[in-house]
């Protein structure tokens, strides 16, 4: 099958399951986050706080950053990203920060490589290297030393964020 690349090197390709229910999760969590707006809106810093760490997280710390490739996967996670910020605390940014902030990368390290980026998976303080379906490969060296540069900057984006709430 050929690839089909356009603006920004995404590709044009049709959702598989998985990156339905990631979007389909989400939706969840904004629509729950809605929910705690209206009826517990006490809640809604640490709502907005857990929801937004753990998107932020799995975009730095995973190959789940590999699903933006997709030209429908991104609009559709940028346009939930967007909509997450609507009436909702500052710390909600943070996931569409890292979704600019992984294709700013995937760019970067594209316009050197001639390559995909792909990131390593994080866990027990180590970094597993991550074989992709679709580039049919593993990332080498390359990838790790980007996938450490995703990371602290992503974590520079959380931390610049909290701090900023604190302060306000």
């Amino acid at each position: 099958m050929r690839r089909k690349f356009i603006i920004g090197k995404l590709e044009v390709r049709k959702l598989i399951l998985s990156d339905l229910l990631y979007l389909f999760l989400y939706i969840i969590a904004i629509f729950y986050y809605i929910y705690i707006i209206k009826y517990k809106p006490e809640d809604k810093f640490a709502s907005s706080f857990i929801i937004s760490w753990i998107i932020g997280l799995l975009t730095i710390s995973s190959p789940f950053g590999l699903r933006f490739r997709n030209i429908y996967f991104s609009i559709i996670w940028l346009l939930l990203s967007i909509a997450f910020l609507i009436n909702a605390t500052f710390i909600a940014i943070i996931p569409l920060l890292t979704f600019l902030q992984y294709h700013i990368i995937r760019l970067i390290f594209w316009k050197i490589h001639r390559r995909e980026f792909i990131p390593y998976e994080l866990g027990r303080g180590a970094m597993f290297r991550y074989k992709s379906y679709f580039e049919q490969k593993s990332g080498d060296i390359k990838d790790k030393r980007f996938t450490k540069i995703l990371l602290s900057t992503g974590i520079l984006i959380i931390f610049f964020c909290l701090i900023f709430v604190i302060e306000n």
